[in-house]
């Protein structure tokens, strides 16, 4: 299967025969082809498709882990369910809600997302420590942020960034003293259009929780909290309210095909397509949740 353009230009990926070869002399190169990977696993389009490729290849899966907290969708674990049944591979759960209120006080809105994530990231690395694991693998794309970190360790060791070890790296570092821990990114170099190409290769289906998302044609859904205004002071009853209002919000998306979310507690309306007709629709809905 031949990739895009952009993955093929600016990554210097050609194909996916070349990206299973770069994958396996990474591993080969550090000497850990047969050890234990545990996955972070969203039940997301990345996180599977990751997960796919890597069974692909024959590396050793020994855990999907997920986390969720009160406001989550069920949708999402139900999806790691699937896979974990699927690969028939163990999956794990986490209930980080306690920690997600305790590390979010008096933070902002803007802040959420960066909190949270790091919250499991800190939880994967003591349970994959736990179990004498060394690798962490999540479903990181060309249109992550950790892609820039990535390509500085690259520059430092290398002199450049070698493109084609990308995708087994110590980044983020604070994780990985001694490379204690490693991280793999099966999916760094790709650009959007060839994860949905690889997706539809694996016939990965995911079932979608018809939130907006994150960013404009990426769409990364999974959790109401990241529609929290920016400026807004982050709470237990912001989150409730996130929650109450995009499940409302979502089911009509769903039930009309679209895509729809609520940025509280401005009340933002968000929806994908744009079209009146879907703000109305969710307008009207709102006013019915206010009033009752």
């Amino acid at each position: 299967m031949k990739f895009s353009e952009w993955t093929r230009c600016k990554r210097k990926l050609n194909d996916l025969n070349s990206l299973k070869r770069d994958i396996v002399s990474q591993f080969k190169e550090r000497d850990m082809l047969d050890e234990g990977i545990v996955v972070m696993a969203s039940g997301g389009k990345d996180s599977s498709t990751a997960i796919a490729l890597a069974r692909d290849i024959g590396l050793n899966i020994k855990y999907l882990i997920h986390f969720y907290h009160r406001w989550s969708w069920e949708i999402s674990k139900d999806m790691v369910m699937a896979l974990s049944e699927k690969y028939n591979i163990p999956a794990v759960f986490f209930d980080i809600t306690n920690e997600i209120l305790k590390r979010t006080k008096g933070a902002k809105g803007s802040s959420i997302c960066r909190i949270c994530k790091n919250i499991m990231k800190d939880k994967t690395v003591d349970f994959a420590r736990e179990k004498g694991i060394k690798i962490i693998m999540t479903g990181d794309s060309a249109l992550e942020k950790v892609s820039g970190a990535v390509m500085n360790y690259l520059r430092e060791r290398y002199g450049e960034v070698k493109y084609d070890k990308m995708e087994l790296t110590p980044v983020p570092q604070k994780y990985s003293k001694n490379n204690e821990i490693l991280f793999f990114r099966p999916l760094i170099r790709l650009s959007y259009d060839d994860v949905l190409k690889l997706m539809e290769f694996y016939n990965i289906k995911v079932e979608k929780s018809h939130e907006v998302g994150d960013k404009v044609g990426f769409w990364r859904e999974g959790c109401c909290l990241q529609y929290a205004d920016e400026n807004a002071t982050l709470n237990e009853e912001l989150f409730n309210n996130l929650y109450k209002y995009n499940k409302l919000a979502t089911e009509i998306a769903r039930k009309y095909g679209f895509r729809a979310s609520i940025k509280l507690p401005s009340k933002k309306i968000m929806v994908v397509p744009k079209k009146e007709e879907y703000i109305t629709l969710i307008k009207n809905a709102l006013r019915d949740i206010d009033e009752s």
